[in-house]
């Protein structure tokens, strides 16, 4: 595997303008030899598309792989497009443009970059896609390690116009095509999953040039040209975010738009059959799966064509409480059988009364027993909302009954404002702080938090060896265990690679790579000439110590940091910045961002004095709930783990966790407030 160590942070580091030089790039390329470093082809065909088309070319440009070839086919473009290639291509010499003077269409100029491709692998780009750095260097050794496979691809985190999110693909578990059989992927991809997103992964060019012969050019040709690889090669996964892809909804409405026109399907079929018969990189003995994928073909494309009849046949379905697909097999049996009784009552067989009064008498049992089916289902449905109503019944008088006796035990809570001037000081800080307490106790009933002890979600963590130093005594928190948990749980996950928001002294910091001798910690924390008060404090516990070596400093605002060269790196990740409720949710957004498969998260502070952070985790918990560690302010999330259904580890049995058990309603001491 071809290592890059040290060009990602080059290339990736700083801005530039359209038209500047890259010194770096070009040295790069020049001194490393070509054998390690075999010729990429980027191909990107482009028509009119100058709003997205500077940015996304910069992303491609600073790819920190050293070999590359830059090819640009701009297919009669009339809105600057073609401007803004020539600026990057005069401060850059790997990019070639090719000029069409009239516009040959999509597939025409998908070919011409790849007819003009001078390296041993290429891919396709688009105008309005974006790529991280390392996305050929990840995927080139992936490519290159199975000789079998002929094209390489990662996960891809796909965004609507704007850039507000919409769904993240990966291919893990069973879709996972690595070593995958070219029958069971040629099925993968015909049940509908997004396999097509393959056409913009790295090939290799020669056997991609082949197969472009045969590229259909009918509506969903790419998933029938990545059908025609499958049945040609393997690909190869690799499961980190390295593209991200614009969705654009307008195009999805345009195909089923089309879809619904007379003799789309029927062009299909045929476009799909032509190109795995006539193609000539399929082994001519796998082409004799064709007749079983033109059927998968078809049940894929029809639920596309007939979508609102089977949303009818989805509502009669419901209505007798069966699934769609019973109802269709229901029907489908009726025609055989009226077929297969009208056919013995030509012959004479049977009488066609006979036929008549067996079918009908068949299919009136049937019908008896759906409805009857359907009763029963609708009458449990019926008991169960009305249990469920008399929960919530109770649910929301124990709400009214606390908030009684909350402001019945502490009549002065509501007026404490407009006596202060007849309570001492003292009493108007207490009754102030037990409001927080109060508001803070409201919200957690109101949050989907799952309460748990440390012991229960980390099974064997009590066996952990944990620095007393991680504990700050100066702060006077009563409870001092939320940073030796918080050490503890880094340790028990094995985390190799941590974040942490937030640093001041560093005390977190340097227990996190002190209690992981092998782990490496990234600390974040707004600049010392932004930040003055702390400054002079920010750090000084891990300053000049051995640990430093694995700590890297980070100086910049949450809110500004970007989290690309970061994504899906991290075992573990704390968040303990700025409590407002903008900034805690955007550091938990980026502590996603930032957390790797099976990954933990914890949050602290999640106590009354943090008003913002509490009324956050009130609306985020709706959606995804957390784990609150019982008597701290910690919050936790695992990466894979339903919180609501998790089967917690058990405690040991003791006099305490009798007493806690006799006493269900036992109030936690709330400290921190």
């Amino acid at each position: 595997m071809v290592e890059l160590a040290g060009l990602d942070q080059a290339v990736f580091g700083g801005t530039r303008e359209p038209g500047t030089s890259r010194p770096f790039a070009n040295q790069v390329a020049g001194n490393l030899n070509s054998a390690h470093f075999p010729l990429v082809t980027i191909g990107l065909p482009v028509f009119n598309g100058a709003t997205t088309l500077a940015a996304a070319l910069e992303t491609l440009v600073r790819q920190d792989y050293p070999n590359l070839q830059i090819i640009i086919s701009d297919n009669a473009s009339t809105d600057g497009t073609l401007a803004i290639c020539e600026e990057f291509a005069r401060g850059d010499p790997r990019i070639r443009i090719i000029r069409k003077q009239v516009n040959e269409g999509a597939v025409a100029n998908f070919r011409t970059v790849l007819d003009a491709a001078e390296g041993e692998f290429f891919m396709w780009a688009a105008a309005d896609d974006y790529w991280y750095p390392h996305f050929i260097s990840r995927l080139l050794p992936a490519l290159r390690a199975d000789s079998a496979a002929g094209v390489a691809m990662c996960a891809v985190d796909r965004r609507l116009p704007d850039g507000a999110p919409f769904d993240l693909i990966r291919f893990i578990g069973d879709m996972n095509p690595n070593g995958m059989g070219h029958l069971r992927l040629l099925g993968k991809i015909l049940s509908g999953a997004k396999y097509n997103l393959f056409i913009y992964g790295l090939f290799r060019k020669p056997l991609l040039q082949r197969a472009m012969r045969h590229f259909p050019v009918v509506l969903g040709g790419d998933r029938q040209f990545i059908a025609q690889m499958a049945l040609a090669c393997r690909f190869a996964y690799v499961d980190e975010i390295l593209l991200t892809r614009t969705h654009q909804p307008k195009n999805f409405d345009a195909y089923m738009e089309t879809m619904a026109k007379r003799g789309t399907l029927r062009r299909q079929m045929i476009s799909f059959a032509g190109t795995i018969l006539g193609s000539s990189v399929i082994p001519w003995w796998r082409k004799a799966c064709l007749p079983v994928a033109l059927m998968q073909y078809f049940m894929l494309s029809i639920p596309q064509k007939q979508f609102k009849r089977l949303n009818m046949i989805k509502i009669i379905a419901r209505k007798f409480f069966i699934s769609p697909r019973s109802l269709v097999m229901a029907i489908g049996l009726f025609g055989v059988s009226a077929v297969i009784g009208g056919f013995l009552a030509y012959l004479n067989v049977i009488s066609s009364e006979f036929a008549v009064g067996t079918l009908s008498a068949a299919w009136l049992l049937v019908a008896a027993v759906l409805l009857n089916r359907g009763w029963a289902i609708r009458a449990q449905k019926s008991i169960e909302r009305k249990l469920s109503g008399n929960d919530q019944e109770i649910n929301r008088t124990l709400r009214e009954l606390r908030y009684l006796s909350d402001t019945l035990l502490h009549p002065d809570l509501a007026v404490a404002r407009t006596k202060s001037n007849q309570l001492s000081d003292h009493a108007v800080q207490r009754i102030e702080k037990h409001r927080k307490v109060v508001e803070f106790v409201r919200n957690l009933e109101d949050s989907r938090i799952r309460e748990v002890y440390v012991q229960e979600l980390f099974p064997g963590i009590e066996k952990e060896s944990v620095p007393i130093g991680v504990i700050n005594e100066l702060t006077g928190h009563a409870n001092k265990t939320d940073m030796l948990y918080v050490s503890a749980v880094a340790k028990h996950i094995g985390a190799k690679k941590m974040f942490e928001f937030g640093t001041y002294m560093g005390r977190t910091t340097f227990h996190l790579a002190h209690n992981n001798p092998d782990g490496q910690v990234f600390t974040l924390n707004l600049p010392p000439e932004r930040d003055p008060r702390y400054a002079p404090y920010m750090g000084v516990l891990f300053k000049g110590r051995e640990e430093e070596k694995r700590i890297t400093q980070i100086h910049s605002d949450s809110r500004e940091f970007d989290t690309a060269p970061y994504r899906q790196q991290f075992d573990f990740v704390f968040v303990d910045g700025d409590h407002s409720y903008d900034l805690v949710k955007n550091d938990t957004q980026k502590a996603f961002e930032l957390i790797k498969q099976g990954g933990v998260i914890m949050w602290h502070d999640y106590a009354p004095k943090s008003d913002g952070l509490v009324r956050f985790f009130k609306e985020f918990t709706q959606d995804r709930p957390l784990f609150r560690i019982r008597s701290t302010c910690l919050l936790v999330y695992i990466d894979g783990v339903d919180v609501m259904n998790h089967k917690l580890g058990n405690l040991p049995h003791s006099l305490e966790l009798e007493y806690r058990e006799e006493n269900p309603y036992l109030v936690e001491s709330i400290y921190h407030s």
